[in-house]
């Protein structure tokens, strides 16, 4: 009966000490994996900032051409409409000879 005791007891331990382990080995993997994860989701961030930044930069250009275009556009019409104005006057002065 001592010898079964005497087993039964190193079994007891035996798992206790792969108990302690196996749990020691998963702390550490689980450790591990949130780790990897904390750094995929930081280049994630940083990726996702450069992208914003990159956006940021191209409206504006953007804009920066949209009123480049804008100021050409109303010169050009200010000039037409000033050359228009000058013909109606010329032909009106035709007119009245």
């Amino acid at each position: 009966m001592a010898m079964i005791q005497s087993s039964t007891a190193t079994a007891v331990r035996a798992i206790f000490i792969a108990t302690i382990f196996i749990s020691s080995i998963v702390t550490i993997s689980a450790f591990a994996q949130s780790q990897s994860m904390n750094q995929s989701m930081n280049k994630a961030g940083d990726s996702a900032n450069q992208t914003g930044e990159a956006i940021q930069g191209n409206a504006s250009n953007v804009g920066a051409n949209i009123s480049e275009g804008a100021k050409k556009l109303g010169s050009n019409i200010t000039e037409g409409v000033k050359n228009l104005a000058e013909n109606i006057g010329e032909k009106l002065q035709d007119l009245a000879k």
